[in-house]
């Protein structure tokens, strides 16, 4: 769907829509008044003392800009909808502009903007937001709460990170590019096409209310303050010293009851009281406010403070936990290292080139040309190490898991791949194959994933994995640029860099090997060319996350640097030779080099192949310095 679609999908849904500016609309035909506004600040930054760099100001300008209405007069629709005509008409000039959805009673909803994980610690200590509609920002959240009734005006709450958008405001919607490059997304499962906007829980409402206090009566009141029944005028904002004490004393109105809850059990638990004696407190307070909290609601709070002030309860920091001493090295060496074998029958000679096998807490890449038997090889090393007993969580999104099974079901048997692929065989086969001794076993200890899961969500599937086998996986990937993080950005440069980050610090952490399949710039596939780590699609970032680094390809050597051969589909297709070159190998990865290997696309198996070239860099191996 196209933006316009999708706008007149928001607006059949009962949304009030706009257009609202985007980075590309805004390159394509900039605003007079913004261009000039732009070079102003930059003038004024070049005379600066300590200028900051222009594309800051530029960033800066193109941030705020993307948050303006495309149209001039959109606050007509603050109070009706626009017609299917005029969306069509926005769109249809402007088909590359972001789409904004007016919050308020004109769309029936009040949008809760969390940037940050404090906002969402304080909706979960009052008790959590409910199953809502619920858009991934960047930087947070947006949830869709459905209009209480009563007017609410925008707000901004700096202390809380937490921005309201209702009545006469606006929120950018899904697919929208931020003006920084990142892009709106529907939380999975919560898009408004999925479920509708939940009623604001009693808590919710009280925030609401105290808005609509503080902005009908115009006054400022700072985080902290607290608001009770005998408050002289002109004295509404009590001294911090005293705002416990004023609060115990008098109770609280609603609209501050919530609010004043979580803060005073958090008060008193900070002062080391027993959750016993804060209870009766909260519980004589609540005897005081007008009308009091529901006794349900007010325990939720209660026991909402209570986990949170559990969690960051201050421990005395024992500075001598940052020496060393021989037992504690001698230990973490003996637990931390750990290397996971791979050779089977066929792979003993890479499986030594890689230093016997693949280090936990390692990252390796692995790339290639077309037809290259990047996937083949990947199985092959997961098959293996399955048979040694060790877990395997493999994300397939190149090949699905029936075509993974087939090939590993042809490579212990006496059937060829097509046989699969055509099925030839019958259930009695199939079953006959899957109680074969090696087959178990591999389907025991092989994950198989093909649905998209975020890489922070992984941390899950390795303790699930670790508590069945009593010890973590190892992770391989099929193929890198299909893997997606909770922070999504249009910039292709940054996501793949966000992903490498993630995979790095994803194997250091649960001390694994973490291997990925990646692609070769399309350069690269010429006849000829030199293959180096450049080749990489993601070049300049692996050069620092991955450990270790190889091109499948059929190179020769040539004053010491590997071209593909000419002819190199037909050698591949026909004689199945295929060189692994590791350009790189730190952190006791093994060595740098060419490792001859040979394909059988029969049997869908990568096996050692003996170089007739003994003088080749299979034989010069590079040994890695430990000042490398």
């Amino acid at each position: 769907m196209n933006n316009k679609e999708i706008a007149l999908s928001y607006l059949n849904k009962g949304f009030s829509v706009i257009p609202l500016w985007s980075p590309s609309l805004l390159k394509r035909k900039p605003p007079k008044k913004f261009t000039e506004k732009l070079k102003r600040k930059l003038l004024k930054n070049s005379q600066s003392e300590n200028p900051l760099p222009e594309d800051e100001i530029i960033r800066k300008a193109v941030i705020d800009q993307c948050k303006i209405p495309a149209i001039w007069t959109w606050t007509e629709y603050q109070k009706r909808q626009p017609t299917k005509e005029e969306v069509s008409q926005w769109f249809d000039e402007d088909p590359d502009a972001n789409i904004a959805i007016v919050t308020g009673a004109v769309s029936g909803i009040v949008a809760f903007d969390l940037d940050s994980e404090y906002a969402v610690e304080y909706g979960e200590k009052q008790g959590g937001f409910p199953n809502t509609v619920k858009v991934k920002t960047g930087k947070g959240y947006h949830l869709y709460m459905q209009h209480p009734g009563f007017e609410i005006r925008n707000s901004v709450n700096k202390n809380l990170d937490i921005d309201i958008r209702a009545d006469g405001g606006y929120v950018a919607a899904p697919p929208s590019i931020h003006g920084s490059g990142r892009q709106y997304e529907w939380e999975e499962g919560l898009s408004i096409h999925e479920i509708d906007p939940a009623p604001c829980d009693p808590w919710i409402t009280d925030y609401l209310k105290n808005i609509l206090d503080k902005t009908t009566k115009t006054e400022t009141r700072q985080k902290g303050d607290l608001k009770t029944p005998q408050d002289p005028p002109g004295t509404r904002k009590v001294l911090a010293a005293d705002q416990y004490a004023e609060l115990l004393k008098n109770g609280c109105v609603e609209g501050m009851r919530n609010d004043s809850a979580t803060k005073l059990s958090g008060h008193l638990f900070a002062k080391g009281i027993s959750e016993f004696e804060v209870w009766e407190i909260l519980s004589l307070w609540n005897s005081k406010n007008n009308p009091p909290i529901d006794y349900n609601e007010l325990r939720r709070t209660f026991d909402s403070v209570k986990k949170l002030e559990s969690k960051n309860e201050h421990k005395k920091i024992d500075v001598t936990k940052f020496l060393d001493n021989s037992e504690k090295v001698i230990t973490e060496h003996e637990e931390s290292y750990i290397k996971i074998p791979f050779a089977g029958n066929n792979l003993s000679q890479l499986e030594t080139r890689m230093n016997g096998g693949l280090i936990g807490g390692r990252f390796y890449l692995l790339g290639g040309i077309p037809s290259a038997s990047k996937t083949m090889i990947v199985n092959n090393l997961a098959d293996n190490i399955c048979v040694n007993g060790q877990p395997v969580l493999v994300f397939s999104y190149d090949d699905g898991k029936t075509e993974l099974r087939y090939r590993t079901f042809a490579r212990f048997n006496n059937y060829t791949i097509e046989d699969f692929n055509q099925k030839k065989l019958n259930k009695d086969d199939i079953r006959r194959i899957c109680l074969d001794g090696t087959i178990d076993k591999i389907m025991k200890f092989k994950y198989v994933v093909e649905e998209i899961i975020p890489i922070e969500k992984w941390g899950d599937l390795i303790d699930q994995i670790q508590k069945l086998h009593n010890k973590p996986p190892v992770i391989m990937i099929d193929y890198l640029r299909k893997l997606r993080t909770e922070n999504s950005t249009a910039d292709e440069r940054l996501r793949v860099d966000n992903i490498l980050s993630n995979l790095t610090g994803l194997a250091k952490k649960h001390n694994i090997p973490v291997l990925a399949i990646s692609e070769l710039a399309r350069d690269s596939y010429k006849s000829g060319q030199r293959l180096s780590m450049a080749s990489f699609k993601e070049s300049g970032t692996i050069e620092y996350e991955a450990s270790w680094l190889g091109i499948l390809a059929a190179v020769e050597e040539i004053n010491g640097e590997y071209k593909l051969k000419n002819n190199w589909e037909r050698i591949i297709e026909q004689d199945g030779n295929i060189d692994l070159i590791v350009f790189k190998a730190k952190r006791g990865t093994g060595s740098t080099g060419k490792i001859p290997l040979k394909v059988d696309r029969d049997k869908m198996t990568v096996s050692d192949r003996i170089d007739e070239n003994k003088f080749d860099s299979v034989i010069k191996l590079k040994k890695n310095s430990i000042y490398d």
